[in-house]
């Protein structure tokens, strides 16, 4: 049978079907495969189930902070302590490295220390080496195929060979396969613990731990045993800052999106909101398009009665018009699922672009989703097919041909139509919503200013002759300031304890940035009183500038300046800082202390106002080409590492908006096609009306009402919704806009003036028909 054939007279109906549908699925489809891919993460390892990684938690009186990093005494003492663990290993950050082969240099190389038994419980695939012998020597170093492809061209040219990193040598003892995109971990090299030089003096929370537990032993039984075991160990340590912390553990399976410690770049890290996000777009477009395909069959079934009594009078049974339909609609279905699945494979990259996640199009032959697609299809056709096979054909032929039956599908129409609105109508809101709480953000204060500034990590080279370089610099005209950092503003900072000297115990946990003297005027801190540290201080005084923020949390009573407080010994305060944000904008700004150094791992410099980007780069590179002819500049802009914190609401802004368009395409595809079968059957009514003198405004204004009537009661049910899931989602952040009643009429304006848009050719043509030919029809 010839599907296309039988809908020769509604083929406009047929091609709206299958469109919507395969738009609908194809978006489906993408985010679907994400969320696979996203519940997917680290279940690839062989003893997945049987891993558990240890965080510590700290809960002080105004804060509980998760931890993903431990102390060493987790891998040293507690594994001997625990029956039911088979074996422990414990993982350092080494951050972006530089690696030197011969006479080239490579930059940004991921490392990670890791002791020994890494690969006894993380079970990877080796292109060369293997698991027993990776480890064998203290300056052993593990590379993933991709970062030996790079460096020494292929995998198996790479083995035995030299790599200088940190100016400590490191023979490459095995290559493993690239780490897959559904892991947290992020390493292009693992280097051996113990050639950790500082190893022995690292005595706070530093590394991650993993602990692998006994296939016969309990699960449950081994973590609370774990914990336990590690609460009492870590005793000591929460009473130092006066808090109390425990250990907990987290299943494997878990860390990606379900774990609330920072992973410190250990790897990659997600949430479920994220996933409940997409997910719920998935659902919200699939519906959409399902419900759009079965609204246009069931209006559509109508117009095919005269074609039933036909065949019931020459013969056809119920039966045979129920295969007929289903049949039909099966084939019409599978055109558009199919269609959906070549668009995915098409634009599936793209998407990937857009919420920079990877997309594994292999969980297209997922069991699980097989399943799914395949049910999805029976209740599309079942649903779609259901009405005209089964109610239509039960009419009697006589009454069918003799035109005596009447039809009213209007409220499943306006139904679906509110339904698709709404739907609509709540996504265009929160792309305003997340548009106004990113721009509320930016027009915070700061507190610094991270125009124009540079930072470049410096190589032992360099380091060696800072003040040199410093001078050379300053000599640039372009340049405005020059200093140096551990750490840089608007980036990561570590974590230290500090109390009052009368109060020793009262111990309280701090943010830290480590800097040289001008950093602070560098990045034009704003200084509330006293002053910033002086360049040529000597490196016996210990002093400390804290923000507004810490002077509250202390109890201290302005002035501040000449106190001295409990850091790493008696420190004087020399200056408070006004309050900076130098975490993510949605928080508050938390406590931090500015301590003083004298040997910078970063070298930040202000250009003047107007400076090329690439220009001013080339300059710097001449100077630093003077101590280093090899060095290689890495730099990061002070302005896009502080931008980097609307990231995650870009992202989700131009998911919503990708996905309101859809919603809005799909839905007017519907829309339309709704719009021209209801003014079909109104051809006698214009025409009546047109002979009486009505003009074609009115006409016009007759036709679009509804369309109005029903936006306008979709902009009702969508209210409630916006409020709640508004309110809710940013009463999560510390730092939010107000909702505006923009949110809720400006979404229903643009869903009518598209609307009448779109079904504004229809009515134009209604209009145009000759009022006379309209009364000669059926």
């Amino acid at each position: 049978m010839n599907v296309f054939q039988s809908y020769k007279r509604t083929r406009f109906f047929l091609w709206v079907n299958i469109a919507g549908l395969a738009i609908g699925l194809a978006v489906s489809i993408m985010l679907l495969l994400f969320v696979v891919n996203e519940l997917s993460y680290d279940k690839h390892f062989a003893n997945h189930e049987r891993i558990v990684r240890l965080t510590t938690i700290s809960e002080e009186k105004d804060a509980v902070n998760h931890y993903s990093i431990n102390l060493r005494k987790a891998y040293t003492e507690l594994p001997a302590k625990i029956p039911g663990v088979e074996t422990a290993v414990q993982l350092y950050g080494g951050g972006k490295r530089e690696a030197i082969y011969g006479t080239e240099r490579f930059q940004n190389i991921g490392l990670v220390y890791a002791d020994p038994e890494f690969f006894n419980v993380f079970q990877m695939k080796f292109v060369e080496g293997n698991a027993r012998t990776a480890f064998a020597n203290t300056n052993s170093v593990v590379l993933t195929s991709e970062q030996a492809s790079v460096i020494f061209g292929d995998a198996s040219s790479a083995m035995n060979q030299t790599l200088q990193i940190d100016e400590q040598d490191y023979v490459v003892s095995a290559i493993v396969e690239k780490l897959p995109a559904n892991t947290h971990f992020v390493f292009d090299a693992l280097a051996n613990m113990k050639s950790l030089s500082s190893l022995e003096w690292m005595q706070g929370l530093e590394f991650q731990t993993y602990y692998l537990v006994k296939p016969d032993a309990s699960l449950a039984g081994a973590r609370d045993a774990i914990e336990k075991e590690y609460t009492s160990i870590l005793k000591p340590f929460g009473e130092y800052f006066n808090a109390k912390t425990y250990g907990i553990t987290e299943k494997l399976d878990d860390i990606y999106l379900h774990s609330k410690a920072n992973n410190y770049g250990f790897g990659k890290q997600n949430n479920m909101r994220f996933v409940w996000l997409l997910s719920g777009l998935a659902l919200f477009i699939l519906l959409l398009a399902v419900s759009n395909f079965i609204n246009l069959f069931l209006v559509q079934g109508e117009t095919r009665m005269k074609e039933i009594g036909i065949r019931k009078t020459a013969g056809a049974t119920i039966g045979n018009i129920v295969r007929q339909f289903f049949s039909e609609v099966s084939g019409i279905v599978l055109i558009a699922f199919v269609s959906g699945f070549i668009l995915t494979v098409i634009f599936t990259p793209y998407f990937s672009e857009l919420i920079h996640k990877q997309i594994d199009l292999t969980q297209l032959g997922n069991p699980s989703f097989i399943l799914c697609a395949v049910g999805l299809f029976i209740v599309t056709v079942v649903c779609s097919a259901s009405y005209p096979a089964f109610y239509l054909s039960r009419f009697s032929p006589l009454d069918i041909l003799a035109k005596r039956l009447r039809f009213s599908k209007r409220r499943l129409t306006v139904a679906v139509v509110v339904f698709q609105s709404v739907i609509t109508i709540v996504l265009i809101s929160f792309i305003m919503i997340v548009d106004r709480q990113t721009a509320y953000l930016k027009e915070i204060p700061i507190g610094y200013n991270p125009e124009n500034v540079v930072s470049i990590p410096l190589n032992n080279a360099l380091l060696k002759s800072y003040d040199a370089v410093k001078q050379e610099l300053l000599s640039v005209p372009e340049i405005k300031a020059v200093s140096g950092s551990h750490h840089l503003f608007g980036g990561g900072c570590s974590g230290q304890g500090i109390s009052l000297l009368e109060n020793e115990e009262g111990e309280h946990s701090i943010n830290e940035y480590r800097i040289m003297g001008g950093m602070c005027e560098l990045m034009e801190v704003q200084l509330m009183e006293g002053s910033f540290f002086k360049e040529n201080a000597p490196d016996s005084v210990n002093q400390i500038v804290l923000n507004e923020a810490a002077v509250k949390m202390l109890g201290l009573s302005f002035p501040v300046t000449g106190q001295f407080v409990n850091y790493k010994g008696p420190a004087e305060i020399i200056g408070v800082a006004k309050d900076f944000y130098y975490g993510n904008p949605v928080n508050t700004i938390q406590p931090i202390v500015l301590s003083r150094i004298s040997n910078p791992g970063n070298l930040s410099i202000r250009f003047r106002e107007g400076t090329d980007r690439r220009q001013a780069l080339e300059k710097t590179l001449v100077i630093f080409h003077k101590f280093d002819p090899g060095f290689i500049v890495n730099p990061t802009w002070s302005e896009d590492l502080y931008a980097a914190n609307f990231d995650t609401f870009k992202t989700i802004s131009k998911i919503i908006t990708v996905a309101s368009l859809l919603s809005l395409f799909i839905a007017l595809l519907g829309l339309v096609a709704t719009h021209l079968y209801a003014t079909v059957r109104r051809t006698k009514e214009i025409g009546i009306r047109r002979i009486n003198g009505a003009g074609s405004r009115s006409i016009f204004t007759l036709l679009s009402g509804d369309i109005i009537q029903w936006i306008a009661i979709a902009g009702i049910v969508a209210a409630p919704v916006i409020y709640y899931a508004a309110s809710h989602q940013l009463n999560e952040y510390d730092n939010h806009a107000s909702l505006s009643w923009t949110v809720f009429v400006f979404p229903v304006l643009i869903q009518c003036i598209v609307a009448l848009l779109a079904t504004s050719g229809v009515s134009i043509w209604a209009i145009r028909q000759n009022p006379v030919e309209a009364l000669k029809k059926d």
